[in-house]
């Protein structure tokens, strides 16, 4: 992997780059397109992904404003704030970032319809 310190090395390194490829046969050329293209791929895809995962932090944060995050860890999954805080903001946790499972995702989706259908009935009841 290169790594450019300056605009003038990373301009070194795209035209070392640029050689290599010209030097190719077509086929090579070719493949490695191909190789490329997937490996763009896969890192639009993990972009895509960090901004679903920054997108659901923001939104957590703002929900926290009314919301006691405390009382969904305790009453959803029987933990510390901390611990769904550790999975919303994907802090690392014994070297890995934490992130919810699949079943834990659903609950807390479910946590967040449960108080949104709590917070309309009791606008209803208001009204």
């Amino acid at each position: 992997m290169h790594n450019a310190q300056s605009e003038s090395e990373e301009d070194a390194i795209v035209e070392k780059i640029r050689q290599e490829f010209e030097s190719l046969s077509p086929e090579g050329k070719a493949a490695a397109k191909a190789t490329f293209s997937v490996l763009l791929d896969e890192v639009i895809e993990r972009a895509k992904a960090t901004l679903k995962e920054m997108d659901l932090a923001i939104e957590v944060a703002e929900i926290s404003k009314y919301v006691s995050l405390s009382a969904i860890a305790k009453s959803y999954f029987g933990k510390s704030k901390e611990w769904l805080y550790q999975r919303i903001k994907h802090y690392n946790v014994n070297g890995k970032p934490a992130r919810f499972n699949a079943d834990e995702q659903q609950t807390f989706s479910q946590a967040l319809k449960d108080i949104s259908q709590m917070a309309y009935q009791a606008s209803l009841r208001i009204s």
